[in-house]
């Protein structure tokens, strides 16, 4: 059994040994772990005397600390995890923080100054600390990890299988674990991690191309591990979450297997409807992979991606069953969902009284007063109260000297 004791501002630990006697053991396997963590996250041109001198210690200090003869204390350890852009709780444990929260967003481009820009993050943050708010609420302890997910997207299309973009977001939770959240009044789309916990939030548009290049977008940031260190993903891993997307919902072989210069109108309306892309995400596509194509499929890629959709509808049966289908996909794309693994969870520490019903009310979007939770039982508090009367009942002393203080003759 290990003991922590405080000396001079370092930490120890103390082993108790049946042969030792509770000697002090200055070198145990924790402590080196910790200083093996650290120099694994160290960079090159970082030197110990470097990071001894930020972090606050003496270079010999820092030396036996990362070879386990010395402890770290708090403070030092939180230097440490400052300079070399460690999670404070990872250096200690060697685990994930089931808690720790990192956020990436998808930037708008700002064609005016040239960089990608997310105006609305102020606005968002009030919905985005509803959502942690609620993981926080359901797993108390953290919320299970997610699989680690393939940093190849011809390996992610496999798994997640063929035209599975007609159920793109619940495929997603099905066959990758990652959770999807839509949301209305967001101002982008974000991608998150709780601990080990993949999360999309998505916010509802009818454009459900626009969606599915976003759910696509942000399942990059995940699989390639923009939410691995402190600062949140930026404008650097935009253009490689972009073409991680274009490679999911696009690969070339997909692509290259068309003949794009004898396709007309309805050809290309039936391409943009199994693969579940924009008129522009379909052009840029083609501009990438050199592929020249008709003047025909040149001109309905001008067109907005409804319209084109709808040229392959055919008579006036088709047409109908057609737009039916496109009215499907935007209300899909358009409505409010959370994950049923959230709401289940919610529901259950409700119903143990852990939480509030207000917290499960919000995640299903519902008045509280429709959520069943456990009343106060009267009759139990009643006996208590009674039991605590009769143990509080005053003595015959007691009464005696009240009757006195009042006056009144003790009979």
């Amino acid at each position: 059994m290990a003991a922590i004791v405080a000396r001079e501002n370092l930490t120890y630990k103390r082993w108790d040994f049946p042969n030792c006697a509770g000697r002090i053991v200055n070198m145990d396997e924790d402590l080196r772990a910790v200083g093996e963590r650290i120099r694994s996250l160290m960079p090159g041109e970082l030197s110990q005397r470097s990071l001894a001198e930020r972090a606050g210690m003496k270079p010999d200090a820092l030396s036996r600390a990362l070879n386990g003869q010395r402890g770290f204390s708090s403070q030092e350890l939180a230097h440490i995890a400052d300079v070399i852009g460690a999670d404070l709780h990872w250096l200690v444990t060697g685990a994930v923080d089931p808690r720790r929260v990192r956020i990436a967003a998808r930037h708008a481009w700002d064609s005016d100054r040239g960089v990608r820009v997310n105006p609305g993050r102020a606005h968002d943050e009030e919905l985005l600390g509803h959502v942690v708010h609620a993981y926080n609420a359901a797993f108390p302890d953290g919320p299970p990890p997610s699989a680690p997910l393939s940093d190849d997207p011809a390996d992610m299309g496999a798994t997640l299988g063929g035209s599975f973009v007609r159920k793109f977001g619940s495929v997603v939770e099905s066959r990758l674990g990652v959770d999807v959240i839509r949301l209305p009044m967001l101002s982008t789309d974000y991608s998150l991690t709780i601990g080990s916990r993949a999360i999309i939030l998505l916010a509802t548009t009818p454009n459900w191309f626009r969606s599915n290049w976003s759910l696509a977008h942000e399942l990059a940031h995940l699989a390639l591990g923009h939410h691995g260190g402190d600062q949140a993903p930026g404008e650097a891993e935009e253009l490689p979450a972009d073409e991680f997307a274009a490679h999911l919902l696009l690969p070339e072989e997909l692509v290259r297997q068309h003949d794009w210069q004898a396709m007309g109108e309805q050809g290309l309306a039936r391409f943009l409807w199994e693969t579940g892309v924009s008129t522009i995400a379909a052009k840029n596509r083609l501009a990438k992979l050199n592929i020249r194509y008709s003047t025909e499929v040149a001109v309905a890629l001008k067109q907005s991606t409804p319209v084109a959709v709808r040229a392959d509808a055919g008579d006036e049966r088709g047409t109908f069953e057609r737009r039916r289908a496109i009215i499907l996909r935007q209300q899909e794309s358009s409505t409010r969902a959370m994950p049923p693994i959230l709401a289940e969870a919610l529901q259950r520490r409700v119903e143990d009284g852990a939480v509030s019903p207000e917290d499960l009310a919000w995640v299903l979007d519902v008045s509280v007063d429709e959520i069943d939770f456990p009343e106060p039982d009267d009759s139990a508090a009643m006996a208590q109260a009674y039991r605590q009367a009769f143990e509080n009942r005053p003595s015959h002393a007691d009464l005696e000297a009240w009757l006195a203080a009042n006056g009144k003759p003790a009979r």
